[in-house]
């Protein structure tokens, strides 16, 4: 509840409310001022806009009327039957030089005389004229001597046909290319191709476009173009409008003010369609952002002085509370915040020195303990294998006995030596040899052992009685298991840091329960009567007070199928103890 208050009075102090209103208002100052001047300018600015781009539609526009009347023109003076007569050679040479002349709008001129393509330029274009096509500008040119054809498809290009009476025998006709309706020397304002030209019949068919083809996004972006402008030309619509597909939003602009009910539409994307309004924005975006700069290092400034010491102070309390006792509050100030500082700093130092005390006092009170523990012979042990020693002496088993004797002697010696309490992994195996023929003696060939742990291992530091503890342990839970429990000691390879040995047994397993129990236990007797009282739970806790935190057991455990104990070891010293 003192916390609480604390942080309270912390969220509710002068210091907090100045930089929060000073922030808030410089702020507001620089908004007010940025959406104002943009109201301004946003109107006349997208009026601007609109009328350039709508020039684009009439450019289109103007460009289509005026190479139709050329065309016209040149299909009037073709039309002129004296310069037929003058020579069909000199004829045919004056198409071709009309044809080169206008190579991007014209795909072909050709005569028609007696319902048959007489002459043509290109020559072998006259193949490629139906029969029904002939038929159908000789009819519709003889009702008004001039004729537009709606538009239609040669090889897969659209074109329009338009023709002119010679007399009443012979018919020049001309195909014009409508992709050259949409070219790009159309938008002569558009050096980067911003601008995409649709060209649509009234009907609603498409005729052309200036969007270029070639990439599968252009060419995809360009199929749901072609739907959404279908949509549009059946519409009664204004001339702008937004387009939506699956690549952006895009303004289009349209126009069908021409002879031929034919729809012109300027499409651009909505971030190009008016520049001078995405750069507006951009710019109150930039002044926004030297507002917020502002107001930030003018707020900090301001409340400095005032939250800059009560911040730290508050932040070292919490820290304490938290049961860090390195927490210090340092200030280079000469004013009553000073003294709260050396105050708090002087309290820590008192209580990092009681705790310290206190740290190493237990910690040596349970180094004592365990060593207490691990020279303690269990009397069971001791008395079971005495007792062993004597029937073998009586049943006459004399060397037996001797290998028995000597096994427990070097047992025993190892066990109470007061030299260390840290060895090396080789004498630790030796002395784990001598334990296991104690114990095969003790009771027959329940169990078996293998050592497989390589020489290099040998020079690693160990806790003195580990491995004996950890085989003990497989081999008393492994006494109500039917057959042969194999225990098998191997050292494994390991990425990380240190060595890695491995115990593992097929006994029954251990129950999650009963392992717990064992790990949770440090005080508790041996119930299987053991070398002596020193538990898995202690073994670990001598493991991590002797190499720390990092190193230690890990089980793994499967009922009925035995239990696994890693060893993590480091491949150094061990550090010092306290």
């Amino acid at each position: 509840m003192f916390r609480r208050l604390r942080r309270t009075n912390f969220i509710s102090s002068v210091s907090t409310k100045l930089f929060i209103l000073t922030f808030m208002s410089v702020i507001v100052l620089f908004l007010v001022i940025g959406v104002f001047s943009y109201q301004r300018l946003f109107e006349p600015i997208k009026q601007n806009n609109e009328k350039v781009l709508q020039g684009s539609v009439v450019q289109v526009e103007n460009y289509i009327k005026t190479l139709m009347n050329n065309i016209q023109t040149q299909l009037i003076f073709l039309s002129t039957p004296v310069l037929y007569n003058m020579g069909e050679k000199d004829f045919v040479q004056l198409m071709e030089n009309v044809l080169s002349y206008h190579q991007e709008e014209i795909a072909s001129i050709y005569v028609i005389e007696d319902d048959k393509v007489r002459i043509s330029s290109p020559f072998g274009y006259r193949v490629y004229v139906p029969a029904e096509r002939i038929a159908e500008i000789t009819t519709q040119t003889s009702k008004t001597g001039f004729w537009w054809s709606p538009p239609h498809t040669i090889n897969d290009h659209f074109v329009l046909t338009v023709s002119k009476q010679i007399d009443s025998r012979r018919v020049v006709a001309m195909d014009v290319n409508l992709n050259a309706l949409t070219g790009p020397q159309i938008i002569q304002d558009d050096p980067d191709n911003q601008r995409r030209i649709y060209l649509f019949t009234g009907q609603g068919d498409y005729l052309s476009t200036n969007t270029y083809l070639a990439y599968p996004k252009t060419y995809l972006n360009h199929l749901e173009m072609k739907e959404a402008l279908q949509v549009l030309t059946q519409q009664s619509g204004t001339s702008f409008n937004t387009v939506h597909t699956s690549f952006g939003n895009y303004m289009v602009l349209s126009s069908n003010q021409n002879r031929w009910d034919w729809f012109v539409f300027s499409v651009i994307e909505e971030s190009q369609a008016f520049p001078l309004l995405e750069s507006l924005k951009q710019q109150l975006v930039f002044v926004l952002l030297v507002a917020i700069i502002l107001a930030f290092i003018l707020s900090v400034w301001i409340t400095n002085y005032i939250r800059k010491p009560v911040t730290a102070i508050t932040r070292q309390f919490k820290a304490a509370a938290r049961g860090e006792l390195e927490a210090r509050i340092k200030l280079k100030r000469n004013d009553e915040f000073t003294h709260i500082a050396n105050g708090f700093n002087g309290m820590m130092d008192d209580i990092q020195s009681l705790f310290d005390d206190l740290r190493v006092a237990e910690e040596k009170k349970r180094h004592h303990e365990l060593k207490v523990l691990q020279s303690q012979i269990h009397p069971h042990f001791l008395n079971n294998t005495l007792n062993a020693i004597y029937c073998l002496g009586e049943t006459g088993q004399t060397q037996e006995m001797c290998e028995m004797i000597r096994s427990l002697m070097g047992l025993l010696q190892y066990s109470t030596d007061k030299v260390g309490d840290i060895v090396t992994v080789e004498d630790e195996l030796a002395q784990l040899d001598n334990y296991v023929q104690i114990m095969n003696l003790r009771y027959g060939d329940v169990f078996v052992m293998d050592i497989a742990v390589p020489e290099i291992y040998n020079a690693t530091p160990i806790p003195k009685l580990t491995l004996i503890t950890l085989v003990e342990n497989s081999i008393f839970y492994g006494l109500s298991k039917e057959g042969v429990n194999h225990i098998i000691v191997c050292g494994k390879e390991h990425e990380g840091e240190g060595v890695v040995l491995e115990i593992s047994d097929t006994g029954p397993g251990i129950p999650p329960d009963k392992l717990k129990l064992l790990l949770e236990e440090t005080g508790a007797v041996n119930a299987n009567k053991g070398l002596n009282n020193l538990g898995m739970r202690n073994v670990q806790e001598r493991l991590r007070m002797t190499f720390g935190y990092p190193y230690g057991l890990h089980f793994a455990n499967e009922p009925d199928e035995g239990l696994t104990v890693t060893i993590h070891l480091p491949d150094g010293e061990p550090r010092e103890q306290g």
